[in-house]
């Protein structure tokens, strides 16, 4: 299924199967539906049946009505069957139309990698308890520390931080991050955040999975994997908690 909507960057919604269906082409409304041909074929068996039958000891009446009662029971599952796939069609394509709202949004999603040009990237650690030092290494593609952006004392929350590479004196390329805290005598590794503007949206129809492509570096993640999201990059540079994953 596939959607395309365009941003200030011609950004994309797509999806790895056929394009948006429209449910009643999916199930050929105006056609027999699978039900009904089931209901034709039963019909069809049991006059053939009543014909060639031994005129001399006939079929039991009770177990036509039996059989008439069990078709009329596969024949409601069938019914059931076809409506929670035309409702599960329709909530696909809805949700699909709703995910090119996101794209362009600034979002701030888990991630160690990133990539590097001119613009300061924005970010985040998470402290469980507050802790005497914190800082934020930043590794060259070789795993060489090149900078450490240090935050200090903090207490328990969110601790933003911004990766700026002129003040850091950065070239353009790929890093990794290694967040840390430490407090009595003990470290502790953190998981980092950052944050990117939302490129593509891709819909998993198999899976039912929406994910996100995102810039910076920053990889394709699930959309339920995004923290914070905010206007455009021009209009908010800094996302405020308005999804929460």
């Amino acid at each position: 299924m596939t959607v395309s909507a365009t941003s200030n960057n011609d950004a994309k919604v797509n999806a790895n199967s056929a394009p948006v269906a429209n449910p009643a082409d999916s199930y050929n409304i105006g056609d027999a539906s699978e039900a009904s041909k089931i209901s034709n074929q039963f019909m069809t068996l049991m006059i053939a049946q009543i014909e060639n039958q031994d005129p001399t000891n006939p079929m039991d009446s009770n177990e036509y009505v039996s059989q008439l009662a069990q078709m009329s029971q596969v024949e409601s599952l069938e019914l059931i069957r076809e409506n929670q796939a035309m409702q599960m069609t329709m909530l696909e394509n809805s949700t699909i139309v709703q995910s090119a709202s996101l794209i362009g949004k600034q979002a701030m999603v888990p991630a160690s990698e990133l990539t590097l040009a001119d613009e300061p990237i924005t970010g985040k650690v998470f402290l469980e308890s507050a802790a005497e030092q914190v800082s934020v290494d930043i590794k060259d593609e070789n795993g060489k520390v090149v900078a450490t952006v240090e935050l200090g004392a903090q207490s328990k929350g969110d601790i933003p931080f911004e990766i700026d590479p002129e003040a850091l004196g950065l070239p353009p390329g790929e890093y990794t991050l290694a967040a840390k805290a430490s407090a009595d005598g003990d470290i502790t590794e953190l998981s980092t955040f950052l944050v990117g503007e939302i490129e593509k949206i891709h819909f998993a129809s198999a899976s039912g999975m929406m994910l996100a492509e995102m810039s910076n570096g920053l990889g394709t993640v699930s959309v339920l994997s995004i923290s914070e999201v905010a206007g455009s990059k021009d209009s908010n540079s800094n996302p405020d908690k308005s999804q929460e994953s």
